[in-house]
Parts: C-alpha cells; structure tokens; sequence
C-alpha cells in the first residue's frame, strides 16, 4: 500500500484548524469552569437560603409545653455526641398554674456550686458556686425548657434549641 499524499493546500488548511484550535482551547477551558463556578456557586446560594429558611421555621418560638422538667445546661455548646452538657431538675408546680421561673432555678442551682469542677455531691459542705451573668431560656425538643450560660441571645438557635413563646399567664 502507498501512502496517500495531501495536497499542500489541505495540509496548510489542517495545520490552521490545529494552530486555531490550541490557541483557543484555553479561553474555552476558562469559559466552561467560569460557568462552572457560577453554576455550582448559584446551587450552593440556593441550598443555603432554603437551609436558613428552614431552620428559622423549625426553629422558629415554641411554647414551654413540659412544664414539670428544666434543663440547667453547665456550657453553650454540645457534646461530642451530641447531648447538652449539665443537669436537670424537676419542678413543682401549683394545680392549674405556672411552674417557677425556670432561670431561677438554674440560678439557684449555679450558686450551689453544682456546676464548679469540684462540686461533690456526697459532702454536705460544698463552696458556693459562681453564677453566669446572663442566662437564657431556651426550649428543647421535647417541649422542655433549657436554661442556657450565654450572653448571645441567639443561643438557643446556635445549639439546635427553639426561642421560647411569650407565653400568657394560665392555660
């Protein structure tokens, strides 16, 4: 078999489409990543407006609906595990009325020491604790509220927890 001669000028031809198309290629490269970005980027914007959307929703004030039970968290964060780090107590409360103030509560609990690195639960004697300038209410899944160590009045989202309702005075 013999090979098959090109003519001159559709040799020049081809070695112009090439020399064209090795000059071009990297704005075309640039263009498709460039979109790429954009479209990606825009995907990413959506997701995180319907995410926020939707926390503000699920997360949006929840009335105290466990009125017997508050959460007296020791830090403003979660375990590795997820739980909230501190104690509960349960409250007493008058039939047909409102629980005490559960920041109250927690307060009181905070100037026991039950909070302090050396708390013992078996002395009789333990030294007061100290209390944290500001606490805030915050309700947990299960309808009960949670007094959280925080100056940061939006805690309560931070954690995963509901701001709480303003609630009226009886049920």
């Amino acid at each position: 078999m013999t090979p098959t001669e090109i003519r001159p000028e559709r040799d020049a031809a081809i070695r112009a489409m090439l020399v064209e198309h090795v000059r071009a290629e990297p704005s075309v490269r640039a263009r498709r990543r460039r979109n790429r970005v954009i479209g990606w980027g825009g995907l990413g914007v959506l997701t995180i407006g319907i995410a926020a959307t939707a926390g503000t929703m699920l997360l949006g004030p929840e009335p105290v609906t466990q009125r017997d039970y508050v959460h007296c968290l020791s830090e403003a964060k979660r375990t590795a595990d997820g739980d909230y780090p501190g104690s509960g107590a349960t409250m007493a409360q008058e039939p047909g009325g409102l629980p005490p103030d559960p920041i109250e509560l927690c307060t009181l609990m905070w100037e026991q020491g039950l909070f302090e690195p050396d708390f013992d639960p078996m002395s009789q004697s333990n030294p007061p604790g100290r209390v944290p300038d500001e606490l805030q209410l915050c309700v947990m899944s299960d309808g009960a509220a949670a007094v959280v160590p925080s100056s940061n009045e939006s805690i309560c989202a931070a954690l995963g927890l509901a701001e709480p309702a303003n609630q009226g005075g009886g049920d």
